[in-house]
Order: C-alpha cells, then structure tokens, then sequence
C-alpha cells in the first residue's frame, strides 16, 4: 500500500459499496485511548463528524463510518479504515467528501466533549461477567497487555483536547497512500473521477473469491 490504487469489482447494483483503507504503524498499546476518543469523535457513530457532515448534513451516504483500527496482535498493524455506502450516483460528491474528512479533520469542542462523555459512561456501566473476562484476558494477552487496557482509556480521556486529537488525526489518518476498493455497477461508475484516486485495476468476483 505503497502508492494510492482503485480495486474495482463490476456488480449490478443501485447502491455503491466504497472501503478506504491505510496502512499504519505496528500495534502501539500506549496510543489505545486516544484511539478509542478519536474513533468516537471522528467516525464511530451517529454523533461523529463523519456521520454528521457525509449524511445528516449533505445526504451523501446511507451508511458511512472512519476509524483507526486496532489489530488484535502485536505483530499487527494499524489500518485507517472508512466505509462509504452510498447511490452511484452520489460517488463521485461522496469520496470527495470523505477524502476532505481524511485530509483536514473538523474541529467541535461540543462533539469532542460529548466523544469522552460517551466512551467514560460506557467503561463506567460497562460489566465484564463469566466467559468474557477469559475472552478479554486472552485477547489482552495477544496485545502484550497484563492488565485491563480500559483502565488507560478511563484515565487518560479526560485529559485529551483537540490539539491531541488534530496532532493524532494528522499523522495516523492523513497523508498516507490510500487504497480504494468499490463494490458496483462499472458502466455507472464514472472512471474518470475515480482516477484521481489512484491507479484502476479491475477485480472479477472469481479474483476475489476463486470460482
């Protein structure tokens, strides 16, 4: 993921099914909570920015999410990772609008505050019972952690603003080769605009799944 490509895979459909993907660094634990706030902030619900500004504000997406994924082994990377659904007719209107998220993230002191209310409520009421704390251990286990890993994210969110955020948005979600993959209807799809994304390679659903 070197250099920005556009994975297209020709199906019939109304609808387009667009995925954003950056490679990131190897598994850092020490940046969880602030992970955990600007995935909340940013692109992990109906309060983040990018589902207010891609579908309540300018009706681009049915259903649009951005975060920056963990990996569950320290081996691992991180991924920046966004999800566009949208009409195709709307594609060209939605990946400009996400590419512009990516590129310069919006600043709201108000959904900010509301992110760390929302993550410090869930640890609060949240209860690890039975089989899930042995879940929850091995998974830690995996992540070179000994202990429970929401007690870094309870303590530290608080202390977060949006410089941290910003600083963090900048160099994790920004300026990094992206690769585009689009699930639709080729002869809907306006190639040319997509090609400002990257490089066009066509994918077969046999490339895909092998038969």
């Amino acid at each position: 993921m070197d250099k920005p490509i556009v994975y297209i895979v020709d199906y019939d459909m109304p609808q387009a099914e667009i995925l954003v993907l950056s490679k990131g660094e190897k598994l850092n634990i020490n940046k969880y909570p602030i992970i955990k706030l600007h995935n909340e902030y940013f692109g992990g619900g109906m309060s983040s920015i990018v589902f207010q500004e891609m579908r309540e504000s300018k009706a681009l997406a049915y259903s649009v999410y951005s975060a920056y994924r963990t990996p569950s082994k320290l081996e691992d990377r991180h991924y920046a990772m966004s999800y566009i659904g949208t009409q195709v007719d709307k594609l060209s209107e939605a990946m400009k609008g996400m590419n512009e998220l990516l590129d310069t993230m919006p600043e709201s002191e108000a959904n900010l505050s509301n992110a760390k209310q929302s993550i410090i409520k869930k640890i609060r009421t949240e209860r690890l019972t039975k089989s899930t704390v042995l879940d929850e251990y091995e998974k830690a286990n995996k992540m070179g952690v000994n202990y429970d890993i929401r007690n870094d994210v309870y303590n530290q969110v608080e202390n977060f603003d949006m410089d941290d955020l910003l600083t963090f948005h900048n160099s994790h979600m920004n300026n990094h080769a992206r690769v585009v993959m689009i699930l639709g209807s080729k002869e809907k799809l306006d190639l040319t605009v997509l090609a400002k994304y990257g490089q066009i390679k066509e994918l077969t659903l046999e490339d895909i799944f092998g038969y």
